[in-house]
């Protein structure tokens, strides 16, 4: 008895062993398989540390030229040799002025960008607002999210710090189509005046 149990012992583990050499080799598991090889943009190429310093820097710039009473300002940083660089920008239409209406109008609009060739994108904040004897009379806005490679959408809203301080804040979410790791967000603010003067308070992409 004790012989026909080890026999019925081998033979089984006999079938056993080309079978699960089987499984094993029907695995789906392959050791040759290649890692997928990452896009060529990646957040080496584009620095959000180095992108909000640029950011930094160019607001200041910005504010300084609209203080001056310029009202078309373009400013432009590049990031490294890749072709990353970022924008700020700024236009000013005034309307009312110099005539015996009490009210004036004047538009502006304010976007920042990051300009990587093919991959990058876009937030812009533009309206118009009126005021009167230093206070903020009324205030409308567009915003516009561009960038072919990311689905798009923003939060805007306006706050009213008190009558003659409104601040216009924007923020937008840039999700790649195709590289589903790579989100960004985007941040926009505005500082309206009731003197009829207007400057970017927040400028980030994170």
């Amino acid at each position: 008895m004790r012989f026909g149990s080890l026999s019925k012992k081998v033979l089984f583990s006999s079938l056993l062993l080309p079978v699960t050499a089987l499984s094993l080799a029907l695995s789906p598991v392959d050791v040759n398989a290649q890692t997928p090889k990452e896009p060529a943009y990646t957040e080496n190429t584009f620095t959000i540390h180095k992108a909000n310093q640029a950011l930094s820097e160019a607001k200041k710039e910005v504010n300084k030229q609209l203080a001056s009473g310029k009202t078309n300002v373009v400013v432009k940083k590049a990031l490294n040799v890749q072709g990353d660089g970022i924008e700020l920008g700024v236009n000013t239409k005034t309307s009312g002025e110099g005539s015996i209406k009490a009210v004036q109008q004047k538009s502006y609009s304010g976007y920042i960008a990051n300009t990587f060739p093919g991959a990058g994108f876009k937030h812009s904040v533009s309206g118009k607002f009126t005021y009167e004897k230093g206070k903020i009379k009324g205030n409308s806005y567009d915003v516009y999210l561009t960038g072919p490679l990311y689905s798009k959408s923003h939060s805007t809203s306006v706050s009213k710090l008190d009558p003659s301080v409104w601040e216009i804040r924007s923020s937008g979410t840039f999700k790649a189509l195709k590289y589903t790791p790579f989100e960004y967000t985007t941040r926009v603010v505005i500082g309206l005046y009731g003197s009829g003067t207007y400057r970017v308070l927040t400028a980030k992409i994170n």
